[in-house]
């Protein structure tokens, strides 16, 4: 089973999203309101949704209401969902029921805090995602009879010929290596990290000519720290995250000064600790894809804000549909891989003054 993405756990951060609208006073009386998260990805094995509901209560303190389960989940939920048919004009070709599972036992352990640790309930469902159907999850409460719902193109990040990042994809790319040597380092010397995704001509997702509206490129620096008097050698690996950007026309293209790329290794490693040398191995890369759906929500985090300096304490926007509901649904893709570093820019890094101190002598490769 894949690991989760680190989204999920940002379960509380994710409420800004396009689509429907929906504000709720924080200070009403007491009423459910139910909160959905899910991001699919095609990569993954198991699929989970969580559910929960948000505890607002103008007469019970909501640190006390955080650490009772039963302030946070329903006892009685039916969740599926509906593949829906792009070729039939949406039409829903078939259900997946989806089972409450305890994440501690899916190998999903909640971090400590506040909020109670067990049990830590979500849904989940095994099946491979076809990227000609879309994804409806349909959330009914049985006591309440509410139901709840919203839906998701799948990104396929398993087919390269759909989503390609030659600098993983490309033998003849990835076989040159990343180079980012420099004589004199300057800010106009500049690598280029590309990708493309064209969808299968199938897509139709509610006139979204494709599923792919922002890009996030991370530049992960391995090493290994050796220590000359035990012979102890310990790996090493700091992420270098270059961003979210808009995708345009299938294509993402970031350009990274070379001295930015300097500075985050030195960053990474910071000073090598009494008797030890360092050696780079290769980088990895990974570059993300998100729908448009996503890409609206981290425009408006960036302008309203998120957290405790965010213009608003409230969830702005939700894509789920609902009378009392909050929630992001939708999916993600990713290609990575491992890429060497070229022997002349391990040569400059060596020489560079920026990495003085790190102690850099060579490569593990």
């Amino acid at each position: 089973m894949n690991k989760l993405s680190v989204f999920f756990i940002a379960i509380v951060a994710l409420f800004s999203f396009s689509g429907c609208s929906t504000k709720f006073n924080v200070a009403a009386p007491y009423k459910n309101i139910t909160v959905i998260y899910g991001l699919l990805d095609q990569s993954d094995t198991a699929h989970y949704i969580r559910i929960q509901k948000a505890f607002l209560d103008n007469n019970k303190s909501a640190l006390s209401m955080a650490q009772t389960p039963d302030s946070n989940f329903y006892a009685n939920l039916n969740v599926k969902i509906e593949r829906i048919n792009f070729l039939f004009g949406g039409a829903v070709h078939d259900t997946i029921h989806l089972n409450r599972v305890d994440l501690d036992l899916e190998g999903y352990p909640k971090q400590p805090g506040t909020f109670f640790n067990s049990p830590n309930y979500a849904y989940k469902f095994t099946n491979i995602l076809d990227p000609n159907y879309s994804y409806r999850i349909v959330v009914t409460n049985a006591a309440t009879g509410e139901v709840d719902s919203a839906e998701a193109p799948v990104i396929v990040d398993a087919n390269t010929s759909l989503f390609n990042v030659p600098q993983v994809d490309d033998s003849v790319f990835n076989r040159q290596g990343l180079d980012f040597h420099s004589v004199v380092i300057s800010a106009l010397d500049i690598v280029d990290f590309i990708g493309s995704y064209d969808p299968p001509t199938t897509y139709n997702f509610y006139g979204q000519t494709t599923p792919a509206g922002v890009a996030e490129v991370i530049l992960r620096f391995n090493w290994v720290d050796s220590d000359i008097t035990t012979h102890a050698k310990t790996t090493h690996y700091y992420d270098d995250d270059l961003g979210f950007q808009a995708v345009s026309q299938g294509v993402f293209d970031y350009k990274v000064n070379n001295v930015d790329l300097y500075s985050a290794v030195k960053a990474g490693m910071g000073n090598a600790p009494a008797n030890t040398v360092r050696l780079i191995d290769k980088c990895t890369l990974f570059a993300y894809l998100g729908t448009p759906d996503y890409y609206t929500y981290q425009q408006i985090a960036i302008t309203a804000g998120t957290g405790l300096t965010g213009s608003e304490i409230e969830p702005i926007y939700t894509n789920i549909k609902g009378a009392n509901v909050l929630g992001l649904y939708t999916s993600k893709g990713v290609r990575s891989g491992q890429i060497k570093i070229t022997d002349l820019t391990v040569d400059s890094l060596i020489a560079s003054p920026i990495l003085s101190g790190t102690n850099l002598r060579g490569t593990a490769y």
